[in-house]
């Protein structure tokens, strides 16, 4: 009887042995690490001469969203211009995009953006930069659907020369400069039913190009029925500055012209 003794024991050992090897190390008892922030992943991203990253908090249900561009040359070099395709990313879920820009944006600048709301609806869209002139700027835009949780492009926007979007007034008015005396084109856009459409089209021109005593003309069209109506129609002295002011009153849409000065 006293020879089991020994085997008892031994067999106690080995049990208390292979339950101390059963335990999970403890390294997998640590907590996951926290998901990086949004902020976090932009500094992540890399920005140079073909790629670029920001921030668009939307101010909708999906927050902040990273958004991507990257530069991909045409086949042909000496044209010297560039595709911009454009991805949208949720920190979230970082994984893989939510949104790929399925059009390219043909562009010969890259790296500028700006977050606007440009519908007035209350959430962020945002413009990308693409044709920069000695009078322009153009821009592609992106508009963020709250309901479908995704940006749609607005490709009237890149129409519009350097766009100026005025919340206060709820239009967006563009301007393309012709000469250093001021002259050019104003087109205003606002939304009706739903749709970016221009409303109002001031220009002002020399009516003798070329002659120096030349008065200026400014002549301003209404959206009437569908299409663009001239409404008003001044000449200026050529030594006058004082349609550089009645082109500006006509960018307010709720100024219709001195009575004395419509033809």
């Amino acid at each position: 009887m006293k020879r089991g003794l020994p085997f008892l024991a031994l067999c106690i050992l080995l049990l208390t042995g292979c339950q101390q090897e059963e335990k999970p190390p403890a390294s997998s008892q640590l907590p996951e690490p926290a998901p990086k922030t949004a902020q976090e992943l932009l500094e992540e991203q890399p920005v140079d001469d073909t790629h670029d990253a920001f921030l668009v908090d939307t101010g909708g249900r999906m927050g902040t969203l990273l958004v991507k561009t990257e530069l991909v040359p045409y086949e042909e070099p000496a044209e010297l211009r560039y595709y911009l395709h454009v991805s949208i990313w949720d920190p979230a879920a970082p994984e893989e995009p939510i949104q790929m820009q399925e059009i390219d944006w043909e562009t010969v600048h890259y790296g500028e953006h700006q977050i606007l709301d440009v519908n007035f609806d209350g959430y962020s869209d945002f413009t990308y930069l693409y044709a920069r002139g000695i009078q322009v700027e153009m821009y592609h835009c992106m508009l963020w659907d709250e309901e479908q949780g995704l940006f749609v492009e607005l490709p009237v926007y890149a129409e519009i020369p350097s766009p100026n979007v005025r919340p206060e007034s709820r239009t967006i008015v563009g301007w393309s400069r012709d000469s250093g005396a001021g002259n050019g084109t104003t087109p205003v856009y606002q939304w009706v039913d739903g749709e970016l459409v221009c409303v109002r089209r001031i220009e002002t021109f020399l009516k003798d190009w070329g002659d120096s005593d030349s008065p200026f003309v400014l002549t301003v069209e209404e959206r009437i029925d569908g299409k663009l109506t001239e409404v008003y129609r001044m000449e200026f002295p050529p030594d006058s500055t004082e349609y550089l002011t009645e082109q500006m009153k006509w960018e307010d849409l709720d100024y219709h012209g001195e009575e004395a000065g419509n033809n």
